[in-house]
């Protein structure tokens, strides 16, 4: 049985984003995003998820290209002196652990204040649990909460077994930069494994916030028009793959 995953990362990080992920669930593919919780357009998202209750939304945890949600004073080894995160997860070099957990544990409690219940796993902006340290964090947490984490490849779908953690089989990220069109999206799903496969993907509809803030922001326009393409639909039914979320890992 070929199971997939196909989650849209960074929901709630700007308008142009909340209304690609919603649009690339109702017309396309996508079954799953993970919301950062640290930006303010996260309130809409959670409005948007009311109308659309099969999306499963999870927490997008976010270390790196915003502010913290605990005060930056609480955890000055996480943010630089403008109170900032770093751009990238090498920046978090030197963090302390005991802050990267109270702050990975502070934005599931602001997710679950804004959308109500709990997120349906947890996974990374920038991959960052793939990092020793922030995947220890995540891991505690997902431990306490009962949740599952995205296996963001590598051994790391071992390394979170072996902590009972519940993950897919595998992680596909072909479908990113380069990588985005409609024929390598029909080719990934034609090859999908045996088993559960998350799909990473980042639809959106471009908007100036976006533009000003990551230098990945045009390409997300045709990672909608990808998903939402009528041959990748037909390409998901000829290969006999379920579309799932996480809670049904």
């Amino acid at each position: 049985m070929k199971r997939l995953i196909v989650n849209a990362d960074d929901l709630g990080r700007t308008h142009g984003i909340n209304t690609g992920v919603f649009a690339a669930h109702r017309r396309g593919i996508v079954t799953s995003a993970t919301a950062m919780v640290n930006h303010e357009g996260v309130q809409e998202a959670a409005r948007l998820s009311l109308e659309n209750p099969r999306l499963g939304i999870g927490l997008h945890v976010a270390l790196t290209g915003a502010r913290t949600a605990l005060p930056a004073a609480s955890v000055p080894s996480l943010v630089d002196v403008s109170g900032l995160q770093p751009k990238k997860p090498d920046g978090l070099s030197g963090a302390n652990p005991r802050e990267i957990t109270a702050e990975v544990a502070a934005q599931f409690e602001r997710f679950v204040s804004v959308f109500g219940r709990r997120p349906t796993h947890l996974d990374s902006h920038h991959h960052s649990h793939r990092r020793p340290d922030v995947f220890e964090a995540v891991c505690a947490l997902a431990r306490l909460e009962g949740l599952p984490v995205r296996n963001a490849g590598g051994a790391m779908a071992d390394h979170l077994r072996t902590r009972a953690l519940r993950t897919t089989d595998w992680f596909e990220e072909g479908f990113f930069d380069q990588g985005v069109s409609v024929l390598n999206l029909v080719s990934l799903i034609e090859a999908l494994p045996e088993g559960s496969t998350e799909m990473m993907c980042h639809p959106a509809h471009e908007d100036e916030e976006l533009l000003a803030s990551s230098s990945y922001a045009a390409v997300r326009v045709l990672e909608l028009q990808a998903l939402c393409d009528p041959a990748v639909r037909t390409a998901i039914e000829r290969a006999g793959v379920e579309l799932i979320t996480f809670s049904e890992l």
